[in-house]
């Protein structure tokens, strides 16, 4: 599903950039910014979206399994993992002013449309009810550290937190006939 959530906001990005700039200069594509030795993987006049960081929705959290009848069974299913992914939008380009031109259209474009649902995105995917775009701040000694953690150097770049993928294991914890009547006794005084 993490997946499934990037490569929806790289293509709703990507469609942004080509009808305001109506070329494909800049496209946002998924994936690292470096390899293993420090290299840029990053082609020239592109941006990368970069999955940061990965931190659980608690405000949200579940703790009970969720009940739900398959076949006439009872199904219990561990609640759902909510999730909220920090993203990094970076721009390699030749020319500097190229990289902060793309990142001020995907800064426009997720301040006009920072949330996606199911009745207004249509190819949000299934299993995605809702994808929200937090703008997020790093002072200079938070950045330097996302830098260096990246393995990188500093890039023209943007971070937002992509509220909320959910993540839920298909496979049942149990399996039972549902309770359709409750019997009760008297005990005898």
């Amino acid at each position: 599903m993490i997946d499934a959530a990037l490569s929806f906001v790289a293509g709703q990005v990507n469609a942004h950039l080509l009808k305001r700039t109506g070329a494909e200069l800049g496209a946002v594509a998924i994936g690292p910014l470096v390899d293993d030795r420090g290299n840029w993987t990053v082609p020239q006049d592109t941006t990368r979206l970069t999955l940061f960081q990965i931190d659980e929705e608690r405000t949200l959290r579940e703790q009970l399994p969720e009940r739900t009848l398959v076949g006439g069974r009872e199904v219990l299913l561990p609640p759902p993992l909510k999730l909220n992914l920090v993203v990094l939008f970076a721009g390699r380009f030749q020319q500097y002013d190229q990289a902060l031109r793309t990142l001020s259209h995907i800064l426009a474009f997720f301040q006009a449309r920072p949330l996606f649902t199911p009745s207004d995105s249509p190819a949000l995917p299934a299993g995605l009810e809702r994808v929200a775009m937090d703008l997020v701040s790093y002072g200079p000694e938070q950045l330097n550290q996302m830098w260096a953690c990246l393995g990188a150097k500093h890039l023209p770049s943007v971070v937002y937190r992509l509220r909320m993928v959910v993540l839920q294991d298909v496979e049942p914890s149990g399996t039972g006939m549902p309770i359709t009547t409750i019997a009760t006794t008297l005990q005898g005084r």
